[in-house]
């Protein structure tokens, strides 16, 4: 028996780091600070300038009103977070920015607000004809990967793999590299009618009379509708605003092709770059799954089927408080805002990716950090909150594990920095579809009872739909 078996084989943990609270002062942020120095200066001004009780207590409200708009928070947010919500959402509905109809004809935009900025660009290289995104400053590159199978793995395998994810990650942050963003992305959807266009042969037109013929494209047809579709996209950014159009473009070749034998050489996968037509057709079936219905999968007339490139986005979409309507699908996006505190299986996630109903999307956008600038912060951190200590200290307050544990947190970043492993700011967002209202809003209640089990918190965008489903689009967006 392998030792992968052995019941006293140690599992395969990762750490993700404890979060570390504010920037400033005492573990406040700069906008509570200046909200309080606000606060300060309206009671004093008050005090000053109006003699009698009036002006003390027209002071003294506005002064609690500012500290408690400062402390009190709300679905993790403070309130004056949530005022730059709300005013930044009426002032997309006031000027026509969070409702989109298709011109079909004329000169009006093809695109809804949230993707005005992207154009999809053909390359021809000796590998066939590649997709580009230009997405304003960046231009991005996207493979679709066809990952090994890892829940069944050994604890000796799993951990091999992930440091190989690893090395991978360093590889794609370290100086002088290209790329600015990476991002994965993990979506799955309804096969629905595409089983019949993928696992049917074209030859069998001619039988379709035969009755082994009818009986296979029944349990094709009946497949179809009951299984289950996954696509793992990985996109790299690369800036553009740093090197001339062509350069741009083959740096960002040269880096797809060099992760695509990365992945092979470690065993994490086979990559592959998606051409112009599978890029158009990933964009779009981000916004409404149901679309890639319409999207052919075979030849056609001995050819490609003709795709527009200058029109990946949907027909209409309209933007709510809490959901986005694009075409044929509602959908509602989630921030990950806690990842799992403490060690945990390195397949902790694989219950918010991988179950729940289809038409969940998972994505994580990383961008690298410059290793010098890293350091110096990780210094700066440990000094600010040594600091913080001190002065929670002297006014009396108790250590608490969360502090003691971002110290830890803190300590380990440095000590990782200083071995020469790469360091990376990173978000995770969770976008879930629905072909109605009623069928989303169970598809939201599905994830909130699977985040605690993947040790993670999540929460809905609020006001930010349209900017959520960008996010978990192949893009590089989110940070």
């Amino acid at each position: 028996m392998s030792d992968d078996r052995h019941p006293d084989h140690p599992r395969d943990r990762v750490d993700f780091g404890t979060p570390r609270g504010g920037t400033a002062l005492g573990g406040l942020h700069w906008r509570q600070l200046g909200l309080f120095v606000a606060g300060a200066v309206w009671a004093l001004g008050w005090t000053r300038a109006t003699s009698g009780p009036a002006g003390a207590v027209v002071g003294a409200l506005g002064a609690v009103g500012l500290a408690t708009a400062g402390l009190a928070r709300s679905g993790g947010r403070l309130p004056v977070d949530w005022g730059a919500v709300g005013v930044a959402f009426a002032l997309r509905r006031t000027l026509g920015r969070a409702r989109y109809r298709h011109p079909r004809s004329g000169t009006g935009p093809r695109l809804p607000a949230h993707l005005a900025d992207i154009r999809i660009l053909a390359v021809a290289t000796d590998r066939g004809t590649i997709g580009l995104v230009r997405d304003g400053a960046r231009l991005v590159v996207i493979l679709e990967v066809t990952p090994e199978p890892m829940l069944l793995a050994g604890s000796a395998e799993m951990a091999g793999r992930r440091a190989a994810w690893g090395a991978t990650l360093a590889s794609l942050a370290r100086p002088g590299s290209a790329v600015v963003r990476a991002q994965w992305l993990a979506r799955t959807a309804v096969v629905g009618a595409r089983a019949r266009g993928r696992h049917v042969d074209t030859s069998l037109r001619e039988r379709l009379a035969d009755p082994a013929v009818q009986s296979y494209l029944e349990v094709v047809d009946r497949i179809g509708d009951t299984s289950h579709e996954y696509t793992l996209l990985i996109a790299l950014g690369i800036d553009a605003r740093r090197r001339p159009g062509a350069l741009a473009a083959q740096a960002a070749l040269d880096a797809a092709f060099e992760l695509s034998a990365q992945l092979a050489a470690a065993d994490l996968g086979q990559a592959r770059t998606l051409s112009p037509g599978e890029v158009n057709a990933a964009l779009r079936a981000g916004g409404d799954p149901a679309a890639a219905d319409g999207l052919p999968d075979t030849p056609h007339d001995g050819g490609a089927a003709p795709v527009d490139l200058r029109d990946p986005g949907p027909m209409a979409c309209e933007e709510g408080w809490g959901a986005l309507h694009c075409d044929a699908t509602w959908h509602s996006s989630f921030w990950i805002s806690q990842w799992p505190r403490g060690e945990v299986d390195a397949d902790v996630l694989a219950g918010l990716v991988l179950a729940g109903r289809p038409g969940r999307t998972v994505t994580l956008v990383m961008q690298p950090r410059d290793p010098v600038r890293a350091v110096r912060e990780a210094e700066h951190s440990r000094v600010r909150h040594a600091a913080d200590e001190e002065l929670r200290e002297r006014a009396g307050f108790v250590g608490t594990v969360r502090r003691r544990r971002q110290q830890a947190a803190i300590s380990a970043q440095e000590r990782e920095l200083a071995d020469g492993h790469a360091a990376y700011r990173f978000a995770g967002y969770v976008t879930v579809s629905a072909a109605t209202p009623e069928a989303l809003e169970d598809g939201c209640r599905e994830l909130a009872a699977a985040a605690p089990l993947a040790r993670c918190e999540v929460r809905r965008l609020w006001g930010e739909q349209a900017a959520g489903l960008a996010a978990g689009l192949p893009l590089c967006r989110g940070l």
